[in-house]
Formats: structure tokens, sequence, C-alpha cells
């Protein structure tokens, strides 16, 4: 089963800032689990706790602070069990890519003026997923602009129910969030 239906059967992805939620999280997993603001040092020992809950790990490389985006520093990663990095670099998408690692860049939708900066971003870096963000902006984006990403994951204000189902409508393979009454399974759902 690919990345991306992994993620259409469970659309929401927990993200964790540190490790302040990390036993709320580890009482009821999401199957993907984002980590960011973590210590160099924590890496390894949160990643461990991650994956022995049964989620599938996506560091955000930019938060942590001692990491390069190296060959050696993707090397890490990929033995202390990061599955997948998120960044806002291209070079460091490309990079990680090139490891062997699942990609997700991340980028802001702050107005229409960026746009065309984003698609060309993506083009060069040619990520795996990429992580739209804010939500609030999504909807507003039009169609074609959704149409031409590949497949995306959105972020970022993310409240309730009906804004994973909105995302989700509008194209969406998931969403990810820090809302921890989100993080149970969407039953009744099917988004495949």
């Amino acid at each position: 089963m690919s990345v991306v239906d992994r993620l259409h059967a469970a659309p929401v992805i927990a993200t964790l800032f540190g490790t302040t939620d990390l036993d709320t999280f580890l009482q009821a997993p999401t199957v993907f689990c984002f980590l960011a603001n973590l210590p160099l040092v924590q890496v390894g020992p949160v990643v461990q706790q991650v994956q022995e809950a049964g989620s599938f790990v996506i560091l955000n490389v930019d938060t942590v602070k001692g990491l390069s985006a190296n060959p050696d520093g993707l090397d890490y990663l990929r033995s202390v069990g990061v599955m997948g990095i998120v960044s806002t670099h291209a070079a460091v998408v490309a990079k990680a890519a090139n490891s062997g690692l699942l990609t997700l860049q991340k980028v802001f939708a702050t107005d229409r003026s960026n746009l065309p900066r984003i698609r060309a971003s993506i083009a060069q870096s040619r990520p795996h997923l990429v992580q739209l963000m804010p939500w609030p902006v999504v909807p507003r984006l039009r169609g074609e602009f959704l149409e031409a990403m590949p497949s995306f994951i959105v972020s970022g204000f993310v409240h309730d129910r009906a804004d994973v189902d909105e995302a989700l409508e509008l194209g969406a393979v998931a969403v990810s969030t820090s809302q921890q009454d989100l993080w149970v399974p969407m039953e009744g759902k099917n988004h495949g």
C-alpha cells in the first residue's frame, strides 16, 4: 500500500511540537505523526516511542537545532527510524529524496503573488507530498492551483471535523493537526 493510500485510509496526521503531548499521543496514536521542535538528542528516543506505538514518523528537520540536512545528517535520521522529513527548503527536500526518505515540502500560501513561486519551488524539489499552509487559505485557492499540486496535506488552524472533511473534498490526501480530539480515527468515512 502506498503512502497516499495509507493517508486516504487514515487522513488525520497528529502533529507533536516537542514532547509536551507525547503521552497523550501514545495512548491513541494516528497512523502518521509529524514531529517538530525536538532537540537533536531527543530525536532517536522519541522516534522510537512513536514507532513502537505504530505510527509512521515524519520529522520537521527545520525545527531540530543542531541537525544539518547534509548526507550525514540524513543518514543519522534514517538510522534512528525517521521515515520521512518535512522542510520549507527545496534543496533539503531534494537531498532527502535522494537519501531514500519520504519527502514533504512545506509551503505557505500567503497571497496570490507567491503561488507561482510555490509552483516553481515544488517543481525544483519534486517532493513526494506537499504540506500546504495555512488551512483557512486553502478553500480560497483556485481549483487549477490545487489540481496542479502533487498530493498535498493541509495544516495550520485545522480545528474540527468539518475542516478535515472540507480539506479532503478539496483534494487534500490528509490534514495534520495538533488538535488532539481529531487524532481519533474518523468513523464511518471512506476517503479512498
